[in-house]
Order: structure tokens, then C-alpha cells, then sequence
């Protein structure tokens, strides 16, 4: 006798759940099937093996079981299958190239010798003359016009902001 026949439907739904966080579906399946040995009603068995089969890539036969569970007398059952059935037959967004970044194949380097002679990136040196400590002082502390410029920007928006929340939270 297989010791998971001897569980309860919340205990097999626990172990079909962490079974199914850890990505090993077809695992799940099988635990799914003997479950529904002993459960076969059970629509959140049934909705366990939509999902399972749709991460499988089975995704035909999982819309077609969660458009069964549609119609499930528990109403938690027939809710989250009208959830994921939305999602499953949501038409494909089409992604313009400039949308996607190209991920490079870096496997190769870790087979590769270590140059001999590493490249380090150093800071750049700030051009100030050594000789004069106080031109380097006065620099620091007068930012130029376009860092004025950039912090008055900021606390203008700010104010606008703030006066916008203001309105917002008077209003019914």
C-alpha cells in the first residue's frame, strides 16, 4: 500500500503545493493522480492539475480542464479557474525589438585562461591644484549653474506635489 493513500485531501494538497513551488510538476501530476484515487470530486485537485499541466506545457489540456472548473460548486474553485483561464487565453502582447536586451553567452569564459596581465579601473583624479587648498574648498561648495538649476527644479516640483496632496486630501 503506497503511504500517500493514507492522507487527507488538505495533506495531499500541502505536498502537491511544496511539490509544486520546487518546479517538479510532473511529480506533482503523479501525486494529483493518486489522489484523485481516493478524491476524485475534489475541484482543487483538478485545479492543481490545470496549473501543473500548463507548466508542463501542456496548456490546451489545461484550459480545457479549467473551463470545467468553471462551473465547480465550490465557488473558491470556480473563481481561481476563471482567474487563471484569463490569464492562459490573454491574447500575446507583441514585443517591439527595442523592448528586449540581448542576454550575451558568457559559458564560454569560465573555460578560458586568465590573462596574464589584469586590467584595473581607477577612479579619475578630480584636476584640482594641489598647491591651492582653498580654489578646491570654494569648488566643492559652489556647484555649477546646471546643478543650481537641477535643485531648484526639485524643490519646485516638490512644492507642486506637495500642494497637489494637500487639495487631494480636502476633497470627499
Amino acid at each position: 500500500m503506497n503511504p500517500s493513500e493514507d492522507l487527507r485531501l488538505p495533506q495531499h494538497l500541502a505536498l502537491i503545493q511544496s511539490g509544486f513551488e520546487r518546479g517538479q510538476y510532473r511529480q506533482v501530476l503523479e501525486q494529483i493522480r493518486q489522489a484523485q484515487s481516493r478524491y476524485p470530486q475534489s475541484g482543487k485537485l483538478r485545479l492543481w492539475q490545470a496549473l501543473a499541466q500548463e507548466a508542463l506545457g501542456q496548456t490546451q489540456e489545461a484550459i480545457l480542464l479549467a473551463q470545467t472548473l468553471v462551473r465547480n460548486p465550490d465557488p473558491e474553485v470556480a473563481q481561481q479557474a476563471r482567474y487563471i483561464l484569463g490569464i492562459w487565453q490573454a491574447p500575446r502582447l507583441r514585443r517591439p525589438p527595442e523592448w528586449l536586451s540581448e542576454i550575451p553567452d558568457l559559458s564560454h569564459l569560465e573555460d578560458a585562461e586568465p590573462p596574464e596581465h589584469r586590467l584595473a579601473y581607477r577612479r579619475p583624479q578630480p584636476k584640482h591644484s594641489r598647491s591651492n587648498p582653498a580654489a578646491q574648498a570654494t569648488d566643492a561648495s559652489n556647484p555649477s549653474g546646471a546643478d543650481r538649476f537641477d535643485t531648484k527644479l526639485i524643490w519646485v516640483l516638490i512644492g507642486i506635489l506637495s500642494a497637489l496632496l494637500a487639495v487631494l486630501a480636502r476633497l470627499p
